[in-house]
């Protein structure tokens, strides 16, 4: 069985199937896939991911060296959108990541967020025009190396997950972090 079909990834992938599939149609991300998205559509859902992601890559850090580019590139396009992303609110419920393989899960969770980014940058690029080239580093991802940092973290996944306690931690944690991430999209919507 190869790291791309193995038993810690299926398993991941059907914990949070459901919350994946709700987060597709939620109010501050479907507007990313629609023909009439809005710069101002736009910006909310970043400033709330970042508010996401902000928080559970520093907890990552916390444990062994951050990993920051994504990050960067989320600050730098809500820049040029006129956001500040120091001023912005961040999701402060997240469940413990101080267990390797809920960190490992973490990973999983906003690493694999990177994937479905991508495919939602042709039409994100035409909603924005002008300010696409500044505006879509976070989406437009396409550093060289993250094909193979995938591959390594699915390899990771199936050789430190291969225990039933570990994976138990791990789809919990991916499960929570999905979770987090939806009641933080829906508080984010209510403050709109």
């Amino acid at each position: 069985m190869t790291p791309a079909d193995g038993t810690a990834r299926r398993t991941l992938r059907r914990v949070t199937a459901a919350v994946h599939e709700r987060l597709h149609h939620h109010r501050l991300l479907a507007p990313l896939t629609a023909p009439d998205l809005t710069v101002g559509q736009y910006r909310d859902a970043l400033a709330a991911l970042h508010g996401f992601h902000a928080p559970v890559e520093r907890r990552l850090a916390m444990h062994g060296p951050a990993e920051t580019a994504r990050l960067e590139r989320l600050a730098r396009d809500l820049e040029a959108l006129g956001a500040d992303p120091a001023a912005l609110p961040e999701v402060e419920s997240l469940p413990d990541l101080s267990a390797p393989p809920a960190r490992l899960a973490a990973r999983y969770v906003l690493d694999g967020s990177a994937h479905g980014g991508r495919a939602m940058l042709p039409g994100v690029r035409r909603a924005l025009g002008d300010r696409a080239e500044t505006a879509t580093a976070f989406l437009a991802d396409d550093r060289p190396e993250l094909p193979r940092r995938w591959t390594a973290l699915l390899a990771r996944l199936e050789a430190e997950l291969a225990e039933p306690a570990a994976l138990t931690v791990a789809a919990a944690t991916a499960e929570a972090l999905f979770a987090a991430l939806e009641r933080w999209l829906d508080t984010r919507a209510a403050a709109r």
